[in-house]
């Protein structure tokens, strides 16, 4: 019997996976090879905790109960190659006068048991864990013990680069290629989003951007930072010798099966060294459909009517990483339809949509945003998705898009829905023409989700209720508003209380605390808050008079539409995320909801 099939009857038996599907796993593993328990994982049958678990109970071989790096004797952890390490998925914590103790995650690997006795001559004694957590934890203890000597030595060497596949594979002993493989890896660990290193006066600093927030991850001599630099270089195939200049390049990457796309910068400092960005991409991360972005039911409403429009202009606005592309995507990804030609002008092209064609804007050949648009209308095209509108002449080339029957999504770098009105006044564009082309502005922000494991209950304080916008008669005014103003608009169903009206007195909310789970920062992914605003009958007459942004802004409220800082108070009222990161995500809004705005309502009933 094959050490798969031995293992796969484990995994029925002791698993509760289903036999017929490790049938189907067993032939994939056959006619493609790699670890079996991978495929096991990776198909969705167990998890690697319930296979770890039945391994353990199978073999009496006991769960590990840590793999704390600091924790692990790392000279004698290191007397094992890595590449024997990593091919069969063990490390060598500890050794004494009796055993050598092994933390595995296959207990029936005998062959790698007997090589490590013959290698330290003592038996071994096993735990197991996870593989996951075990080439984790060898990535970072190897990487330890590689010292600031041995990589100062290698300063200025430009390391040969590694051969394509997944770095968790690669068997390479050199420092710098396995510190910075190590940085990849914990960075995927960590759900980061971007990677910094910054040369400080005396260390290397490497920081994460994890849900939005900086955290430093590790340090390094400061003499290791022209190597770190040169490799990285190498592999985004960049100028190893230009200094002095940025530069730009991209490095595709397989993390632990997964794939990504890095997009690197490079720029030089007054310190003599250059400083690194890279952002990450992970080509496997499925996109977000309209109802799982976190809309209100009037926004969700109003926004899936709107993106099935045959013309008009809808924008997405915000500062730089509110989430604007997510949400653009996850609107062409839902009107994707086989009769419906979709094209889209990006910078890059972050995630390939099938049945969409996407171009790729570059400007060093003249390929912009405006010259993408200009060449998309003789493509007849449906629905045309432009990344950014930084300029008159693409404004200018959307609207005339939308004109001639087209719908046309784009984002646009202002703080609230009414400020893109004024902006592109301020570019140049007749108001007539706004009036005519623009259906729809949606403005948003990313808020840090608290962690489900560790938030705390606490009753909220009047102040917080005050600075929310939840004071009562706010929240009366509000009421009357919607009643009267908002079923024109859209359909009723959605005009229903929702848990703002529903407020009364000091409710229940949520703060941080932090725990293992969130790496003790309190909070877990990242949600949006919104402001759609409708260019309705109320807003149109103010856009051919060229209103100021807060007068646009007032009227829209009028006619029902929640700010970001409304939207907000509702995520802290359904225990989502924290008063404190509302009001610092919607600080710089203009809070005209929190006027007293019992004589809009009295408006609306006379203008009935």
């Amino acid at each position: 019997m094959s050490s798969e099939r031995f293992l796969g009857e484990i995994f029925v038996r002791r698993a509760g996976v289903a036999a017929d599907r490790i049938d189907a796993l067993l032939a994939i593993q056959k006619e493609k090879g790699g670890n079996f328990v991978d495929l096991v994982i990776n198909s969705g049958a167990s998890d690697e905790a319930a296979l770890t678990r039945a391994l353990s109970e199978e073999s009496g071989v006991p769960l590990a109960s840590t793999l704390d790096p600091a924790a692990i004797a790392t000279p004698i952890a290191t007397k094992v190659p890595i590449s024997f390490s990593k091919v069969h998925r063990l490390l060598v914590v500890d050794e004494d006068d009796a055993f050598v103790h092994v933390v595995c995650s296959d207990p029936f690997d005998t062959e790698a048991f007997d090589d490590l006795r013959l290698l330290f001559g003592k038996p071994v004694q096993v735990s197991l864990a996870g593989a996951e957590s075990i080439v984790d934890t060898i990535n970072r203890v190897y990487e330890r013990s590689a010292g600031g000597q041995e990589l100062e030595r290698e300063e200025g060497d430009a390391p040969e680069d590694e051969a394509a596949g997944d770095i968790l594979d690669s068997d390479d002993e050199a420092p710098v290629i396995r510190w910075v493989n190590s940085l990849f890896l914990q960075a995927m660990k960590e759900r980061a989003s971007d990677i910094h290193i910054e040369p400080e006066e005396k260390e290397a600093v490497v920081r994460y951007r994890i849900d939005g927030e900086l955290y430093v991850a590790r340090r390094a001599p400061r003499a290791f930072m022209n190597s770190i630099v040169s490799r990285i270089k190498i592999e985004s195939s960049l100028n190893i010798a230009e200094k002095r200049l940025p530069q730009d390049g991209r490095i595709t990457k397989k993390i632990a099966g997964k794939g990504f796309d890095i997009r690197v910068s490079t720029i030089p400092t007054s310190r003599g060294y250059e400083r690194i960005v890279m952002r990450l991409l992970n080509k496997a991360s499925v996109l977000l459909d309209l109802p799982d972005l976190g809309f209100s039911p009037r926004d969700y409403a109003l926004m899936d009517t709107l993106i099935r429009r045959p013309d008009g202009i809808i924008l997405v606005t915000g500062p730089t990483g509110s989430g604007k592309t997510t949400t653009l995507y996850a609107c062409i990804n839902r009107i994707n339809h086989s009769n419906i030609n979709i094209l889209t002008a990006e910078d890059p092209v972050e995630y390939e949509i099938p049945g969409i064609h996407q171009v790729h804007v570059q400007t060093k050949i003249g390929l912009s945003f405006a010259s993408a648009l200009r060449a998309f209308l003789r493509q007849d095209p449906d629905v045309v998705m432009v990344g950014e509108i930084r300029d008159k002449e693409t404004v200018e080339i959307a609207i005339n898009a939308s004109l001639t029957g087209h719908l046309v999504l784009s984002t646009i770098h202002t703080n609230d829905s009414a400020g893109a009105i004024t902006r592109m006044i301020d570019m140049g564009v007749e108001a007539f023409l706004i009036r005519s082309s623009l259906i729809g502005i949606l403005a948003q922000r990313l808020v840090r989700v608290l962690c489900i494991h560790c938030k705390v209950p606490y009753v909220i304080e009047s102040l917080e209720l005050e600075e929310l916008g939840l004071h009562e008669e706010r929240i009366q005014a509000r009421t009357k508003r919607r009643e009267l103003g908002t079923s024109r608009y859209f359909p009723r169903s959605v005009v229903e209380p929702d848990v703002l009206e529903l407020t009364h007195g000091r409710p229940t909310v949520y703060r941080a605390k932090g725990c293992d789970k969130c790496t003790n920062t309190g909070f877990s992914g990242r949600l949006g808050i919104y402001e759609l605003m409708l260019i309705d009958d109320a807003v149109g007459p103010l856009i051919l008079r060229s209103a100021d942004a807060q007068s646009i802004k007032r009227a829209a409220i009028d006619q029902g539409m929640d700010t970001l800082r409304d939207d907000g108070a509702r995520k802290v009222l359904t225990g989502l995320t924290s008063v404190e990161e509302v009001l610092a995500a919607t600080q710089e809004d203009i809070d005209i909801a929190a006027e007293r705005a019992i004589p809009s309502v009295g408006n609306l009933r006379a203008a009935k």
